[in-house]
């Protein structure tokens, strides 16, 4: 997997009774890029940023690193 870091726009869904979060679809140099499934997930924190890691699969073959910062609201495309 090749390491991007960059910002992507997101459509995910917020449970309200849970808090949990579930990212549906983002989009990546204009291309957009449904997520079928989730692989796994865990936090992480580097220098003070909590994060919200997702490993997803599309297509039954691309693997994504994607990554929510907490404080600022932000999606990451982190990895492909």
């Amino acid at each position: 997997m090749k390491v991007l870091n960059h910002p992507i726009d997101m459509i995910a869904i917020f449970e309200s009774d849970t808090g949990k979060i579930t990212p549906f679809k983002f989009r990546y140099k204009d291309i957009s890029v449904k997520v079928q499934k989730i692989l796994k997930t865990y936090e992480e924190k580097i220098a003070g940023n909590r994060r919200i890691v997702f490993i997803c699969m599309h297509n039954e073959k691309d693997i994504y690193e994607i990554k929510y910062e907490v404080d600022t609201f932000k999606w990451f495309l982190f990895k492909k």
